[in-house]
């Protein structure tokens, strides 16, 4: 079995069970919400699903990872960690404006403003969504 078909394996036993435990969250009695407690750990278990099979499908044209630039995927590591880290005491908004900024900068960008704007611009959509129809707070931090 090739690299790519071995992992495409894993990806597959491990999104599966993702996915049944995602199936696993109860559901509160009486619930009369349309989208309960386990809807979108289901939706991302399908999505990983999908694409592990995937990966799987196009793994004799994936490239040689030695061809990968490492430093950046650290890189992007690091700044998701740092995202974690200041996502609470500096809020939703600021933490997420300057992570996809950043983000996009590490993934070769240098059109920073267009970069900024789309981050602004994603940032608050997703925050719409989340507060005022979903009805989720996000950690408001700074702005409190």
């Amino acid at each position: 079995m090739t690299q790519g078909r071995s992992l495409a394996v894993a990806l597959v036993v491990l999104s599966a069970g993702y996915l049944v435990a995602a199936f696993q969250i109860s559901e509160p009695a009486g619930q009369y919400a349309t989208i309960g407690p386990r809807a979108f750990p289901i939706a991302i278990g399908i999505g990983l699903l999908a694409c592990a099979v995937w990966v799987g499908l196009t793994s004799s044209a994936r490239r040689d990872l030695s061809s990968i630039d490492w430093r950046v995927v650290a890189m992007s590591a690091l700044a998701f960690l740092v995202y974690l880290v200041l996502l609470e005491p500096v809020g939703y908004l600021l933490t997420t404006v300057v992570f996809i900024a950043t983000e996009s900068r590490l993934l070769g960008s240098r059109a920073w403003v267009r970069d900024l704007i789309v981050s602004v611009i994603m940032t608050a959509s997703v925050y719409t969504v989340f507060t005022l129809l979903l009805g989720i707070r996000l950690p408001v931090g700074l702005i409190g």
